[in-house]
């Protein structure tokens, strides 16, 4: 995630609105020179890369876009460990034979050496190689281009601003379904309106939780790349960048410069996965609907994650949904938004791990509380129950 400072240097402020100093093709020269500086150091230690990049490109290069774009470029090629014995392996047993001896350190890592089956200039090389300045600089791909990594730049900088947010609207048209599963894999704090074609996500903002607003703050990022994958978006955001608290907002539409993304998978997280295997095996006499139709109500679309069907009586169903991440204002909010539609044949697990604010859940049948696992046995108890 982009520092704030960075996200100041490289935007600018007009009144309320934040405008993104976006890279397009007239940075593509200074961006190929720092490919080609990246690619010069690939299998060198990062830290002699980060010296270079100290220095001025052999060409011309915005400081503040630079700095920006080296920092992306970075943790797009996080980088490898070489070494010949784990490095944590190391360091204990130097750090155990150091604490019980007097000998020199030579002698110390001949010793620890002899007793791994190394030698002491390969523990010494290990000693550190996980350390983020010792890691190798990894390669990228061939077709890697300038154009490509402006939009990864530029894709950073709309995340690092999302990060600083109080509040997200997103309005989608067409192709919305990625998206939109994008928030629920993420388990973002939402409200879903509209329909299958046209759609208003209300997201809260990671400047508004008390817990978890790193971890937030990145996932709540991660829908920066499937925005273009939509007909049509725009994306209002309501950030505070100054130290002080300023409320600015900044605006991000269809043909911005940013980039797209696969799509996802058949299963939106390894939870879902899990409790789908569990069930099956638990529960041989029902089945499991995987994404069953969106549910409208009046406070918006609702999007169970399993329609659980008993065989044999197909108008005994149940529908349930894996919230994410949670405050006690956010389940208050789908309860009473069930309780109003009617809806009792519903079950939210909710993953005590992320709670987003100081109270508890609330009480409720229509509520199941899990850490890390959902237990059939415990749906099944509801729903008998």
């Amino acid at each position: 995630m982009l520092p704030r400072t960075l996200c100041l240097l490289n935007t600018r402020i007009e009144g309320d609105r934040i405008l993104p100093r976006y890279l397009g093709e007239r940075d593509h020269g200074w961006l190929g020179a720092l490919l080609d500086e990246h690619a010069r150091f690939v299998g060198l230690r990062r830290s002699e890369l980060h010296s270079r990049l100290s220095e001025p490109l052999p060409v011309a290069a915005p400081k503040n876009k630079l700095r920006m774009a080296a920092r992306v470029l970075d943790r797009l090629t996080a980088g490898r460990i070489e070494a010949a014995v784990s490095p944590e392996l190391v360091r204990s047993s130097l750090f155990r034979t150091a604490a019980a001896t007097d000998e020199a350190r030579k002698k110390t890592l001949e010793r620890v050496a002899g007793e791994l089956g190394s030698s002491a200039r390969a523990l010494e090389s290990a000693l550190f190689a996980d350390l983020r300045s010792e890691r190798r600089v990894a390669a990228l791909s061939d077709d890697y281009s300038p154009s490509r990594l402006a939009v990864e730049v530029n894709s950073a900088l709309v995340a690092g601003l999302l990060a600083r947010a109080t509040r997200v609207r997103i309005r989608l048209r067409g192709n919305t379904r990625a998206l939109v599963r994008q928030a629920r894999l993420r388990g973002l704090i939402c409200v879903v309106l509209g329909d299958t074609t046209s759609v208003v996500l209300d997201i809260s903002g990671p400047f508004t939780l008390f817990r978890h607003t790193g971890v937030y703050g990145r996932a709540l990022a991660a829908l920066v790349p499937r925005l273009s994958g939509c007909d049509g978006f725009e994306l209002v955001a309501s950030c505070i960048l100054s130290r002080a608290k300023r409320v600015s907002t900044v605006v991000v539409r269809s043909g911005d410069p940013i980039a797209a993304s696969s799509e996802l998978g058949p299963f939106d997280s390894r939870v879902e996965a899990r409790f789908a295997a569990d069930f099956a095996r638990a529960a041989p006499d029902w089945d499991l609907i995987r994404e069953p139709a969106p549910f409208a109500t009046a406070g918006g679309l609702l999007f169970p994650d399993f329609e659980l069907v008993r065989r044999g009586d197909p108008a005994h169903r149940w529908l349930l949904e894996i919230a994410g991440f949670w405050t006690r204002d956010y389940l208050d909010r789908r309860l009473e938004q069930l309780r109003t539609a009617n809806v009792e044949r519903w079950i939210v697990c909710v993953d005590e791990h992320k709670r987003c604010g100081r109270e508890q859940a609330p009480k409720s049948k229509q509520l199941l509380c899990y850490r890390r696992r959902i237990d059939p046995a415990a749906v099944l108890a509801l729903i008998d129950g």
